[in-house]
């Protein structure tokens, strides 16, 4: 599914299990295509990928363009994918931070609901890792890595000037309506809030998370609803708890553990 388009780039959606898009388990998975190289923001839950693949063939970006796996976080609902994809793609270069790189080539996802119903993973061989301010270039295409803390310690997002629009692939960090990330004990509060200040400063477009729905215009005031939030009480944040994908379909729909074993 085609989101943006200029004369010679596209972003596209091919995951997304919250909108049906693919398997319930994937995060949001996009494809940036920068002109003769196309790079994949996230790998998805790894669970019937083939589904995302006929996704990217119907939008006609051939699987040999992607070069690039550029995770936000390794969460396995991001990052359980890249095994399969850099097969698939005849070796992709899997780029993480670097708190997340032993993750993805030791397959790390022992607490993860998969895991637990003895379901097993595969690692993948991570080419790069990624530090606050870097650059990633995808074809004629320039992405800012900015490390984002606070859902996870690994997360990052992407920002691309992307024709006339300021584009965020913001990861779990900030959904649309000021929606955050699952918190858990182990989420930093302070590290997440400061996050969410220096996205809200970048006066953004385009808004394209991991979950929910993407943003395509006035992007930057559902950040700065988010930064508002997180400078309040915690009551102003998380005042009931809400169906979060995929968790909340592996709690109630077992049948989705059937489509992971075949």
């Amino acid at each position: 599914m085609k989101i943006l388009a200029t004369q010679e780039h596209a972003i596209y959606m091919i995951g997304g299990g919250g909108m049906g898009v693919s398997h319930p388990t994937d995060a949001h998975i996009y494809v940036i295509d920068g002109g003769g190289e196309a790079a994949l923001i996230d790998a998805g839950s790894g669970i019937q990928p083939e589904w995302m693949l006929a996704n990217l063939q119907a939008d006609g970006v051939p699987v040999q363009h992607i070069g690039k796996i550029l995770l936000t976080h390794t969460h396995w609902d991001h990052g359980r994918g890249c095994a399969w994809w850099q097969q698939a793609t005849g070796g992709a270069q899997i780029m993480v931070h670097p708190q997340g790189k032993a993750t993805i080539e030791q397959a790390l996802w022992q607490d993860s609901h998969i895991a637990q119903h003895g379901i097993a993973s595969q690692g993948a061989r991570v080419a790069h890792t990624l530090a606050d301010s870097d650059e990633v270039t995808v074809g004629d295409l320039r992405l800012q890595v900015i490390h984002t803390p606070g859902h996870s310690k690994d997360s990052i997002c992407f920002l691309v000037q992307f024709g006339k629009h300021r584009v965020l692939f913001a990861g779990d960090t900030v959904f649309a309506e000021g929606g955050h990330g699952t918190v858990s004990a182990d989420t930093d509060l302070r590290a997440y809030r400061d996050s969410v200040r220096r996205l809200a400063a970048l006066n953004i477009d385009v808004l394209l998370p991991s979950h929910k729905q993407f943003v395509l215009s006035r992007a930057h005031a559902h950040v700065a609803l988010l930064e508002r939030k997180l400078s309040g009480r915690w009551t102003d944040v998380v005042t009931a708890r809400v169906p979060f994908f995929p968790t909340w379909w592996l709690e109630h729909d077992a049948s989705l553990y059937d489509d992971a074993r075949r």
